[in-house]
């Protein structure tokens, strides 16, 4: 779904940052900082899936959970329907917890194994006090066949079922309070491949149901290739590139980006592997991260430019943004 030109956007992250201190000796004296998030900025517009790719390490979970409130940020904004929630206290921000929610990576770890299915589905309703009684196991119901399982499952306990299904279990308890906005954390990777393609496309099926709206955070980037409206890439704690999706798989206007698709695997024993982008040099820390452009240490473009200078994420085609100094070379 191309995003329309006067979509509203449901979210707005203005420079967001996230350190966490490193500390050592006896008194515990914090001695530096790992970077996991460096002046991030990012709308999420209404109605589309966002897909955050990069390689582990780089930000991608840890932008879905400052972003909820799940932790907390070193600097930095975020705008839910305009409104900051940053400056929000946990009471202020209670009413906003049910209009956004997220589906864990792990199904194993994420599920409480001493609850009931039924007793998972409604937790979160009985904490909004939504519903009591005979209601709230109806809704628990009703929960449980949305995504696709059968309501004699509420009375079992997690680890009676499959990962796939926990992970259905996962993204009811997450529709739970009818948000407007899940953040769904790596919800796959942990699936055979087989499932994996059930869970992707049930999560179809319920955004354009429910009109949700998708973070949606990745490795396979033919998952998110397949799942997302707009892509956007992360390296160390930035955002390098953003784009429609159709726009960043066939033409990447970041080096970074470049390397990252074209190291994505082809089932084609024909497929001429001598065009893919090998990088050179380990991924730096984030505690100690390369001045200037943090992709130098690894790009073939760099230039002393790039050393010396922080580039800017901006517009280089119509929807289309790129954090490079060089980034129009790209375009030919």
């Amino acid at each position: 779904m191309p995003q329309e030109e006067n979509a509203r956007a449901l979210v707005e992250i203005r420079n967001l940052t996230k350190h966490f201190p490193i500390r050592k000796g006896f008194f515990n004296k914090e001695c530096g900082a790992v970077r996991a998030l460096s002046g991030v900025n990012l709308d999420i517009f209404e109605g589309e899936t966002l897909g955050l790719v990069g390689e582990s390490g780089c930000g991608k979970s840890t932008l879905g959970r400052v972003m909820l409130r799940l932790m907390g940020a070193t600097d930095g904004q975020v705008k839910f329907q305009g409104q900051n929630i940053m400056d929000l206290d946990n009471k202020a921000m209670k009413p906003l917890r049910k209009e956004m929610q997220i589906v864990f990576q792990n199904p194993y770890a994420s599920l409480d194994p001493r609850m009931t299915v039924e007793q998972i589905l409604a937790e979160p309703l009985q904490v909004h006090s939504l519903f009591q009684g005979a209601a709230l196991r109806a809704e628990a119901e009703r929960l449980i066949s949305l995504v696709g399982l059968k309501k004699e499952m509420l009375d079992r306990y997690p680890h009676e079922f499959s990962g796939g299904q926990r992970q259905r279990i996962g993204i009811a308890r997450a529709l739970a309070l009818k948000p407007k906005l899940i953040v769904a954390d790596e919800p796959v990777s942990a699936l055979d491949v087989s499932v994996q393609a059930q869970i992707l496309n049930l999560l179809v099926d319920l955004k354009n149901e429910f009109k949700l709206t998708y973070l949606f955070i990745a490795h396979n980037l033919d998952v998110v290739r397949y799942i997302s409206d707009r892509i956007a890439v992360m390296y160390l704690g930035r955002v390098v590139e953003i784009g429609q999706t159709s726009q960043v798989y066939g033409k990447p206007l970041h080096p970074y980006a470049k390397a990252l698709i074209s190291a994505a695997p082809v089932p084609d024993p024909d497929f001429d592997r001598s065009s893919r982008i090998i990088l050179t040099g380990d991924l730096p820390s984030p505690a100690n991260p390369p001045s200037g452009c943090a992709f130098h240490t690894r790009c073939p473009m760099a230039r002393e430019r790039c050393r010396a200078e922080v580039p800017e994420l901006r517009e280089i085609q119509p929807g289309h943004s790129s954090a490079c100094h060089f980034a129009e070379e790209l375009l030919t």
